[in-house]
């Protein structure tokens, strides 16, 4: 099995407004894909392994793009 993988960050930036306002701007974006290969129960453990450490880290998170393989995952791991 092949499954698309999209890796997302904070951007991270300041901004200014046009009144002087200066502000983090903390939204996510893609920066990048990945295709990971095998098993859909290899996946899923290695997706909730690398996501939980993300999050917690830094902000960023992993993304299925198919977003009925997200809808299983979310069945099997909350089960």
């Amino acid at each position: 099995m092949k499954v698309k993988v999209q890796y997302w960050n904070p951007k991270n930036e300041t901004i200014v407004t046009k009144n002087g306002f200066r502000y983090l701007d903390t939204t996510s974006v893609i920066t990048s894909n990945e295709i990971w290969k095998g098993r859909k129960e290899e996946i899923f453990k290695r997706f909730y392994k690398q996501n939980n450490q993300l999050t917690y880290c830094n902000g960023s998170f992993y993304k299925f793009e198919n977003k009925t393989l997200h809808n299983d995952f979310i069945k099997e791991y909350n089960n």
